[in-house]
């Protein structure tokens, strides 16, 4: 069984990272993770083609049993050119391997216009719903470009997963499909090793995304604006887009701007917070969330998007609408004031979590997947 798998892989995650930087901003957290389980013992033959502006020429790369085709990309003006040379270079190195199978990862980039034009046995993971992020606003001339992109590939795809039921439903309306399959994601293995242990002399908040529109970066500044509120602290960590540095620029006091931070040093901080807040608009399916739950930390959130099959009212957290901001600051004050009742709740469900979110699961649902697809493909192969 040979399989390749498109996706913006974090090659400085690698055994030996050689010589890679860690991407810029936000990475899908999971794919290492696969990739480390699938290397013991050597489950079938994988191919990883990713792009780099790091590399001038091809790097084949062995590690973990696997094989890491990174090929090189302009950084600038991809777009205006519809990705014409990336897609040669992928539909060229896909010859080259003859895989049974591709498998696309994400929307961000050209994985699933490539898998597409491939014309090969496939599967399409999402990430992000770049469709439904662009009614939100913040509409860039490349993220309307990719949507239009992901609106084709969502229809021509020939299987898709998702690791929320909210995201299921915006494909099925966004397509009449109603064969897109769930797929958890999973967390990497640092959260597990970490707990809650809220820091008692000094109580905070913890935002955790990139600070923009979608994200609720408007909501959150306002609501520690507010009277009930301005004794507490919120931090947030992320990038600040442009929308973000105006509320940056009018914040108050009690809101710290913490800015990037690696992985580490988000898990420290998510120990010592009092809860989580994610005011989003609409998300898949928050990785935070899910690393907050296996952490042990509550979670006051809005209902829109994937996080809330984490995310029980009164239970583990507060779901409540943007339009109620009255009981948000009830909420945060209740879990930062009542560190016993914000453990407790953060407890809950914790365990259902930590074993519904680890990374084996998502590696060996993936591989089942593949068997799946292959074997359906060959049977199909026969019957000609």
């Amino acid at each position: 069984m040979k399989v390749v798998i498109l996706a913006d892989f974090p090659l400085h995650c690698l055994p030996e990272n050689h010589g890679f930087s860690p991407p810029r901003g936000h990475w899908a957290t999971w794919l290492p993770q696969i990739a480390e389980i699938w290397s013991q013992p050597k489950l079938f033959e994988a191919h990883w083609i990713t792009l780099s502006t790091e590399v001038d020429k091809e790097k084949i790369i062995q590690e973990w049993n696997q094989t890491f085709h990174v090929l090189p990309s302009w950084s600038r003006a991809r777009a205006s050119t519809g990705f014409l040379a990336d897609r040669w270079k992928i539909r060229n190195k896909l010859q080259q391997i003859k895989p049974d199978l591709v498998h696309a990862w994400g929307n961000e980039n050209i994985w699933g216009w490539a898998m597409i034009e491939s014309g090969l046995p496939n599967i399409f993971s999402v990430q992000g719903l770049l469709g439904v992020y662009a009614k939100l606003g913040n509409r860039t001339m490349r993220s309307r470009l990719m949507a239009l992109i992901e609106a084709v590939v969502l229809r021509k795809a020939q299987v898709i997963t998702t690791e929320s039921p909210w995201a299921r439903k915006q494909i099925e309306q966004q397509t009449g499909r109603h064969d897109v399959r769930l797929v958890e994601y999973g967390v990497p293995r640092e959260f597990f090793e970490a707990k809650s242990c809220p820091d008692a002399n000094n109580p905070f908040a913890l935002m955790v995304g990139t600070a923009d529109h979608r994200k609720g970066i408007d909501f959150a500044v306002q609501l520690f604006s507010r009277p009930e509120l301005r004794q507490y602290k919120l931090k947030i960590v992320g990038g600040v887009t442009s929308f973000g540095e105006v509320w940056k620029r009018n914040s108050p006091s009690n809101v710290e701007w913490v800015g990037r931070r690696t992985q580490a040093e988000i898990i420290q901080l998510m120990s010592k917070a009092s809860c989580l807040v994610l005011p989003t608009r609409g998300d898949t399916c928050p990785n935070v969330v899910k690393e907050a739950r296996v952490i042990g930390l509550p979670i006051v959130a809005s209902p829109h998007g994937g996080h809330v099959q984490y995310v029980k009212s009164e239970i583990n957290g507060f779901v409540s609408s943007l339009d109620t901001p009255e009981v948000w600051s009830r909420a945060i004050r209740h879990l930062i004031d009542d560190p016993a009742q914000a453990k407790s709740m953060g407890l809950a469900d914790r365990l259902v979590h930590r074993e519904l979110l680890k990374p084996e699961r998502t590696a060996t649902s993936f591989m089942a997947l593949y068997r799946e697809r292959i074997s359906e493909c060959s049977a199909r192969k026969g019957q000609r």
